[in-house]
């Protein structure tokens, strides 16, 4: 996936044409830039590009912006080899049963799909709880033998 690229946007249920850019800095961080004539322009620098949209979305968020990119939605979330290895620009999808495939994170999405940074941090944390609970109970079903 390249970048720019075009996205929505959307707050108060009206859907709007929006740009955005991630970039690799000199200083090796990423910056991630959301354009639209609606808001303006949005720009934040962080170790990855996933925390980076993390943090353009929040400055967005009080104003009732969703953004429509993939790392955007409550089931997804980087993992830290993602992050470290991949700059952040792959995320989990993630269920309650399972992590599953890797989508990118500025894939263009639907805007209604996405959610608040706190929504998706506690839904994820959530879920993962959860998958940490289901394979604690397959361990303790079917403990292993030291016969």
């Amino acid at each position: 996936m390249a970048s720019p690229q075009s996205i929505r946007a959307s707050r108060d249920g009206l859907v709007h044409e929006a740009t955005v850019a991630w970039r690799l800095t000199d200083d090796h961080r990423w910056a991630v830039t959301i354009s639209g004539r609606a808001f303006g322009t949005a720009e934040a620098v962080a170790d990855d590009a996933f925390e980076a949209l993390c943090i353009v979305r929040e400055q967005l968020e009080p104003y009732g912006w969703r953004i429509g990119v993939a790392g955007a939605q409550v089931d997804v979330w980087p993992s830290g080899m993602a992050r470290d290895q991949g700059g952040g620009l792959k995320v989990y999808r993630i269920t309650a049963e399972h992590v599953e495939d890797l989508v990118d994170t500025f894939e263009p999405v639907d805007p209604s799909t996405a959610t608040t940074v706190a929504l998706q941090r506690a839904e994820t944390d959530r879920m993962l709880d959860e998958i940490r609970r289901r394979l604690s109970a397959r361990a303790d079903a079917h403990p292993l033998s030291s016969d």
